[in-house]
């Protein structure tokens, strides 16, 4: 049966509403046209009745909270809000089983705090510059994605622009994926007070998940971040290259699949637009994967958000494995990401799905159009992950334990700032 249209309204930003089960239909369009599971319209309306009854139900373990459901359903009842929702119920009951501690971001230690470690000193350099408090008032916040990555602002692209954050500033992007609603309150409050110590006024962002959690999830969280303008950097290289101020470009022979964050469809209007608007002006091909923009598949890493799975490796790889494969239906030269929590997946992918295509930030290939060299540590950043998941995280595997996560203090802890 062909899929009706997809509703005129392409973006919805995020709202703390629970399900609106008086405005549902049971037209089942939400889990029909969801990316991960395309159920039949049938079993899709069979599947919604089940979850409003407060049965079990495999959307359950299947969901990777990518919000797009929020997007197909006509009616605007908010499906992923119910999902998530249960996922907290459950959160509350049972706590979360042991190995989802080395995925969380504020325990220690974790995925991040181990590729830190193991970052070369120049890099482990920047990453404890960024962690200064020295007051800024325009920076660009690095979100714990870039904290891993952080040879991706070694060029001329952030020259001029002050940058802070650490680990222990994380916007709690996997947290709220998760439906741990009260830990994404005490992030809330720790971010409230560090953004009011630095005196901000006008942070930017190249990060699609911070940005979206800066901007709409964590004011409805109880953040306070007064009159903060949030915005996107990608905006500002693409004017920068249009205007020439970044030299000469040397246009790419490439063909790339693009792969979106979640975020995109919920950040802003045509957000996904942006980062092909910036491919096109250094001359890279775009070939749309299968998903792509509102259809796109998470990067992996939601496989783990569920709470039956809770960051279970497995979970984390085949979810990966799956998206890998999405990208590589479409002939290709390349992958191209702009988030760096994607670049970490989708690296990670190549050990699920074996594949000869590499995998490039968009900031890499911006940094090749202008002649210079990014440094390619994507093998090393997918080995740290791999081999700290086999070292600290599998070992957790056969554990009855269950944990529940501790208050948040509005200040790191010593020792904890990374």
């Amino acid at each position: 049966m062909p899929k009706s249209p997809i509703p005129d309204t392409q973006y919805r930003p995020y709202e703390r509403q629970p399900f609106n089960r008086d405005g549902c239909t049971l037209c089942g369009e939400c889990f029909h046209r969801c990316p991960v599971m395309e159920l039949p319209l049938e079993q899709a309306r069979e599947e919604i009745e089940r979850l409003l009854a407060g049965g079990d139900s495999p959307v359950l373990r299947a969901c990777t909270s990518c919000q797009a459901c929020n997007l197909f359903c006509p009616e605007d009842c908010r499906p992923a809000n119910l999902i998530v929702d249960h996922w907290h119920e459950a959160y509350l009951r049972e706590g979360l089983p042991a190995h989802a501690a080395y995925l969380l971001p504020h325990t220690r230690p974790n995925f991040r705090t181990d590729i830190v470690d193991r970052l070369p000193p120049d890099e482990r350099a920047t990453v404890a510059r960024w962690r200064q408090d020295e007051p800024a008032r325009e920076f660009l916040y690095s979100g714990c994605n870039l904290i891993t990555t952080p040879h991706l602002t070694f060029s001329r692209l952030f020259d001029g622009i002050e940058i802070r954050g650490g680990l222990d500033y994380c916007c709690g992007e996997m947290i709220f994926r998760m439906g741990l609603y009260e830990a994404l309150q005490q992030v809330a409050r720790r971010l409230s007070h560090w953004f009011r110590r630095l005196g901000a006024e006008r942070v930017y962002l190249v990060c699609t998940a911070g940005l979206n959690m800066l901007r709409y999830v964590l004011p409805q969280f109880g953040a306070d971040f007064g009159d903060i303008d949030f915005q996107p950097y990608l905006p500002v290289i693409l004017e920068r290259l249009e205007n020439g101020d970044l030299g000469t470009i040397r246009p790419l022979d490439l063909a790339v699949t693009v792969q979106d964050s979640c975020h995109t469809r919920v950040v802003e209007e045509g957000y996904a637009g942006l980062p092909r608007r910036v491919l096109e002006a250094i001359g890279v091909e775009v070939r749309e994967a299968p998903h792509h923009r509102e259809t796109g598949l998470c990067c992996g890493i939601g496989g783990g958000f569920s709470h039956t799975s809770a960051y279970h490796p497995v979970d984390l790889l085949l979810s990966a494995r799956a998206t890998s494969r999405d990208h590589r239906r479409q002939a290709a030269d390349a992958t191209c990401v702009y988030c760096s929590g994607c670049l970490e997946m989708m690296s990670v992918a190549r050990f699920a799905d074996p594949s000869r295509r590499p995998v490039y930030h968009l900031l890499e290939l911006v940094q090749m159009a202008l002649g210079e060299m990014p440094r390619r540590r994507q093998g090393t950043l997918a080995r740290h992950f791999v081999l700290g998941t086999a070292r600290r995280q599998f070992p957790r595997l056969l554990s009855r334990r269950r944990f529940w996560l501790p208050d948040l203090p509005l200040e790191p802890e010593p020792g904890e700032a990374i």
